[in-house]
């Protein structure tokens, strides 16, 4: 499978290698399945084009958008220790979209994960039973403002009741106002004992799309 990143760094075309379906809408659902952005279509061969630009909340009402947008420390996938680690932008308007769904006819028809290996979404899926492995996903980024990140932050996971391992995540992204693709690349994981948990990242770093020629799409479907 093949991707494109065109100039404005927000619009992807590829296959969904798996689809075979049918022509289907490609939304976020931030808000709620009754109020889906949609960002393109698939066709019934899996091609697709996706462009998170210029998206419109006009049909949101302010009631989902209070529920979903939170302060943009809380919002990604890792954690900090604390918000203290973000300055001034840890307050900032912010919403994570894990997944792309796929929509037929207004309905829920399947979802999209967006993984450098296939590997990866078993951990994506149940992180407590399943090993994560070094490599790629991918996600969705909404901010309220423009926001540039380039810091570390360091934070902690239970490798087992009386083991605590320290995480780091490397934060060197720039966000523009509105929805952006979000990459998380896990350089180093630690090796847990299977039968307490799954081995979990210990090193990310999280950045803009470094080489959307990686990113696969995988659909799953209801």
């Amino acid at each position: 499978m093949c991707c494109f990143f065109w100039a404005n760094a927000q619009e992807i075309t590829g296959k969904i290698k798996n689809h075979g379906k049918s022509d289907m809408d490609m939304v976020l659902m931030l808000f709620g399945m009754d109020y889906p952005i949609s960002i393109g279509k698939v066709d019934k061969k899996g091609q697709f084009t996706v462009n998170l630009a210029n998206l419109t909340m006009d049909h949101i009402p302010e009631d989902n958008k209070s529920l979903s947008i939170g302060p943009l420390y809380f919002n990604f996938f890792f954690g900090c220790n604390s918000s203290d680690a973000f300055g001034d932008n840890a307050e900032k308007p912010a919403a994570r979209q894990d997944f792309v769904r796929l929509t037929k006819g207004g309905d829920w028809a399947g979802t999209v994960f967006l993984v450098s290996d296939e590997g990866l979404r078993p951990w994506i899926e149940d992180s407590g039973y399943n090993n994560a492995i070094k490599g790629s996903f991918y996600e969705v980024m909404y901010v309220a403002d423009d926001v540039n990140l380039n810091m570390t932050c360091n934070s902690s996971v239970y490798a087992a009741d009386n083991e605590e391992v320290e995480t780091e995540y490397k934060f060197d992204i720039e966000l523009k106002k509105g929805f952006n693709w979000v990459e998380y690349t896990i350089n180093e994981v630690y090796e847990t004992d299977p039968n307490i948990r799954a081995s979990f990242p210990s090193k990310v770093t999280i950045s803009n799309v470094k080489d959307p020629s990686k990113m696969l799409w995988v659909g799953t479907y209801y």
